[in-house]
Order: structure tokens, then sequence, then C-alpha cells
């Protein structure tokens, strides 16, 4: 073979469908949860096949603190009517209730949109001792209910299908001091036209207690018989929280350098799971039978990791094996595939999650043959979906994102708005056509064939490609670019008392030294420059993405790049409760001594390269 694009030509054609037909029809008949004997029985099977392929592998033990639902249900009163009971579904990290009752009051403020410190502040004050309804169902909002003293919370999932979720707020498992992010505040979820008719009836009950009647009421029989006319809730929630022991399997396919591609996803499921994640399973295996047949040809060691602990514990599976092998990930790997939600059926449209460090490029000229129309730009990642490795210093994190593009709805455009960037067509959720995740109807038959096949070649295509070029290919000065367009868009929009201007500085500096170690690279493209870009490439990546050390792991909580300044948009002293302006300075202060530091040290180990490399 004159070239690896020959190569990729004919691994693609090692790809078998009717293998990965095979493999899905055995896992769809797991219910795969962690430490599970049918989580087990999965791993039995994905290392028997490893052994047929000859691929090296280990099995790796692990505990966990997994969180399962058992059983859940909300019985609603109301005086002079009869008792009903709404069918409910209690979350992972959920708390127990047994009886547990009190008023329930409708959350008003969660249909109101972005709420300021103060506001939020007098939300939270009305929850004392009551069960609150809400359409909120972020941690954020479980945690500060639980703060506030709410009895319970009862959330509406908009959709009339069953939805599991988590509120976790702790990446993995918690360290000792993260045992107040357990609330175990009771919390279910029910369906949206139950949600509906509650809403109603608490609006109904609130309406009367402020009736003339209700005060006739009140002034002859006493505060407690006027208060009869509001509606109580019943909750009972049982839960199965525990530690438990659970395996994964993680198969190495050497290559001629330690450097190394890492693919991952989750074998974990609710039910059968069969596009959450079961199909990413068997193309994750179909891959690396595929690489297995080209190993001497390969570059870098391509690492292939099936995890657990993904939704019934939190990303515990992707964390353990971080926080036991940190070393060997922070000097050696170069690139995170995570395949999560995969093969569904009806899906015509791929658009990718990257970290940026990967290229507009890239992005576009990838994409293209598996879109009818333009690809999408990249989005920044998320916190989700095992992203698990930002504080290692990988360069590149791809997650690609499948959906289903009708060629009607206009594409959104590139946002010129860098600090609010243009919502993606949906896959997933309440208004996606793929709603199925989390819910028993995530069966086999979601999986469509023609979709498994491809999804299958863009992940081979993706490994093989980060396992071959050499130097890594990477955008550091479009990094770099981007990196400058944020800051200057938090300069104009941030409060004056968050100065940026000293960021702004470094990041200047910054993309000197980047272009140079650049020019260096492509000059002499025989060096190794793997060392140097995850030391250099890598820790842009960390500083866009999370905002603590690189040996814990940030809060289980979504946000957005560059998170504590992302944070204060919109905090002001006027609208902010006074301690927690206080604390918000607090942050960014800490936050641009942090990015002003690691600048300067990438700066520093550019140099030093250079002078290594004996380049002027």
């Amino acid at each position: 073979m004159d070239s690896w694009a020959e190569m990729e030509e004919q691994i693609l054609e090692e790809l078998n469908l009717h293998r990965m037909k095979a493999d899905a029809e055995v896992f769809s008949r797991l219910e795969r949860y962690s430490g599970s004997e049918a989580g087990e029985a999965a791993v039995d099977y994905l290392v028997q096949e490893l052994e047929a392929a000859g691929i090296e592998y280990e099995r790796h033990y692990y505990e966990l603190m997994r969180s399962l639902p058992v059983q859940a249900s909300v019985t609603v009163k109301k005086s002079g009517e009869p008792d009903f009971t709404v069918e409910a579904i209690a979350a992972v990290y959920s708390g127990e209730a047994y009886g547990l009752t009190g008023e329930l009051v409708w959350d008003e403020m969660c249909t109101k949109g972005q709420l300021n410190g103060l506001e939020q502040e007098e939300r939270f004050r009305t929850f004392k001792g009551k069960i609150v309804l809400t359409y909120d169902i972020s941690f954020p909002f479980y945690y500060e209910a639980a703060r506030a003293g709410a009895l319970g919370i009862v959330a509406i999932w908009p959709k009339d299908i069953h939805h599991h979720d988590t509120m976790g707020g702790v990446w993995g498992m918690p360290g000792s001091r993260d045992r107040d992010l357990y609330p175990y505040l009771p919390y279910v979820q029910i369906l949206g036209q139950d949600g509906l008719k509650l809403i109603e009836m608490v609006k109904a009950g609130a309406a009367a207690v402020g009736t003339e009647a209700a005060k006739g009421v009140e002034a002859a029989m006493g505060t407690k018989a006027a208060k009869g006319m509001a509606v109580t809730a019943q909750m009972d929630v049982a839960m199965d929280n525990r530690i438990v022991r659970s395996s994964m399997p993680v198969a190495t396919i050497p290559g001629k350098s330690e450097s190394f591609v890492l693919l991952s996803g989750h074998y974990d499921s609710w039910y059968e799971g069969m596009t959450d994640n079961g199909a990413a399973n068997v193309l994750m295996l179909e891959t690396a039978r595929a690489l297995e047949k080209f190993k001497d040809r390969l570059n870098r060691t391509v690492v292939i990791a099936w995890w657990s602990g993904h939704s019934d514990g939190r990303y515990s599976g992707s964390t353990w094996f971080c926080d036991h092998h940190y070393e060997y990930l922070r000097k050696h790997c170069v690139a995170h595939i995570n395949m999560d939600i995969c093969g569904c059926k009806g899906s015509n449209a791929v658009r990718f999650d990257m970290s940026g460090m990967e290229g507009e490029a890239f992005n576009d000229e990838f994409l293209a043959s598996y879109n009818s129309r333009k690809p999408l730009a990249y989005r920044a990642l998320d916190r989700s979906s095992d992203q698990t490795f930002w504080g290692t210093m990988t360069p590149v994190s791809i997650a690609p994102q499948f959906y289903m593009d009708d060629g009607q709805t206009p594409q959104p455009p590139k946002s010129s708005d860098i600090l609010r960037p243009a919502v993606m067509p949906a896959a997933f959720g309440v208004g996606g056509p793929f709603y199925w995740w989390h819910t028993r109807e995530d069966t086999l038959d979601k999986i469509g064939d023609d979709v498994l096949a491809r999804d299958c070649e863009i992940a081979a295509r993706l490994v093989l490609r980060y396992a071959m070029e050499k130097p890594l290919p990477i955008d550091m000065s479009g990094f770099m670019r981007e990196m400058q367009s944020y800051f200057e868009a938090f300069a104009e929009e941030l409060d004056p008392d968050f100065d940026v201007a000293p960021v702004l500085a470094s990041i200047a500096l910054t993309r000197k030294s980047v272009e140079k170690l650049s020019d260096a690279i492509r000059a002499y493209p025989k060096q190794d420059a793997d060392s140097i870009l995850i030391r250099t490439a890598g820790e842009l990546v960390r500083l866009k993405y999370t905002y603590s050390s690189p040996y814990g792991h940030d809060y289980a909580v979504e946000h957005q790049p560059y998170a504590v300044f992302s944070s204060l948009l919109g905090v002001h002293r006027d609208n902010t409760p006074e301690d927690r302006y206080l604390m918000s300075q607090t942050d960014f202060i800490r936050q641009r001594n942090r990015m002003t530091g690691q600048l300067h040290e990438i700066c520093e180990a550019v140099e030093l390269q250079l002078y290594r490399w004996q380049v002027q």
C-alpha cells in the first residue's frame, strides 16, 4: 500500500454489517445495568469476540455508586375531590420517600426564561416545606431546591413517555468533599399530560386560597381550613442506591508509537438501549476487528473502551479509567472519539461536537459526503457523554451527532455572536424524531441498517485519521483566533468589575508563540511533535472546557466554553444578592489568574521545545 488513503479503503471494506447486526441481536437481549448480571454478560460477549479476533484487551474491575429507580408514584389530594395517583419515574440519585406528604406548589418561574440572581433567590424562597411541580430538570435547580428546604420535586417531562434522567452533580465517583452534592431529595418525573393537569389543579387551588370565600373560611374556621383548598401531594419513591462492582473491557491495537487514539462509548443502558448505546458498542467492536488486521501499519496505537456507569453512575466508568490511568492518558492520548447514540433509523445528516482544535476546514471536508447540504459548523463540546478526558490535555475530542434533515428547515448559520451559538437541529429529546432514548422504546427495531453502516464508517475513518496522520492534524492558529473572539466578546458584555484585559494580552502573546511552533512542525515534519502538542494544544483545550484542577473533574453540569466567564454574563451588583456577587468576583479573579498563568506556561513550553529542536 502506497498511502494510508489506500489503507483506509481496505479497512472500510473489512467492516461487516452482517456481523454488526448479529452483535446487536445479542445486545438486544441484555438490559445492561452497571454491575448487573446482564451487564456483565455483555462484557463477557465483548471479551469473547475480542479474543476470537486476536485483539489484546484488559478487563478492568471497579466499584461505583450505582443508582437505579425501583418504583415511584405521586398521589394528589384536594379537599372535596377523590384522590388520584399519577405514574412517575424517579431520577438517578433521587432520595427515597414513603408517604411523604406536603402542599404541591407550581414553580411558575420555570417558564420565565433566564433569571437573575435576585429573581432566583425569590423563586427558591417559596419552596420551603413544599413539594415543587416544575419543568426544570436541571441539577442546579434540584440542588438549590434542596438547600431551600423543599420536601420533594415533581418534574414534568413534556412528552407522554417515561424518560429516565439523573440528578447527580458529581462527575464519576465522589470524593469525601463531594458528599453535600448528593442531597438525595426525592425527585420524580411525570408525563406531560399529567403535568398539565396538575398545573391547572395547583393554579385553581392557589386562586381559591386567595378568594373572599377562603378568607371567610379562614375567619370562621382558621387558617388550616382555608389552606385545605390547596392541593396536597404524596410522594412514594423506592430506589436501589448502592455500591456495586462492574467491569469494562479495554482493547489495545498497538501501533508504531505509544501515542494513541481513544475510541470510546458506554455499554450500560436503560432497558435494551439499542441506539443508546448498543449500536455504538457493536460498531466499536467492528472497528476493532478491522483495525486489528492492519495494526502493523498504524503510526499510533488505538485504544477502544466500553464504559459502564454512564447513565446509572454519572460517568463513573470513564472517570475511574481516567483516574487510574492518568499518566498514560496525559503523556500519550492525542485524540478521543466518543460514540454515543448511533444507528438511529431515519438519521440522514451528521454534525460534529468538537474541541475546536480540529479546524473548520476539517469539519466541512469530512462531513461533506454525509450531508445533502453544506455541513453545519462544529458545535463546542458540552459537559456530557463521557467527555472525561479534558483534564488529561487531549488535543482532539470529537463526538459525532446524528440527526434528521428534512431539507425544509433552514440550517442555522454560523453564529456571529460567539457567546450565543446558533441552536442546532433537534435529534433527541422532547421535539426530536429520535425521542426514544432513555425509554423502553429504544429497541432493536430503532436501528437502521444503512445508518449503522454509515456510523461505523465515520468512527473508523475518524480513528484512522488521528492514528495515521503525522504531524497530528490540528489547527492551533484557528483555535487561538476563536479564543480571542470569546474574550473580546466577554470584554464587551461582562460587568466592568470583571476585567478580562489581562487575558486578552496573554492570548496575543500565546498566538505568536503557537504560530512559531506550528511553523516549526511544518518545516521539520519528521520531528515527533505529539508530546509538545499535547502540552500546548491539549492545555488550550483544557482551558476552554474546564475550570478546575487537571487531576480532578468539574461538576456534571452543562456549561459553555470558558465556563466561569460565561456564567458571569448578566451578573451585576444591582441584580445579584450581595454575598453571591462577592463570590462571583472571587471566582472571576481566580479564573483570570489561571488563564494568564497557564497561557504563560504554554509560551514557555514552546520556547523550550524550539530550543531543543534548535529552531530559531
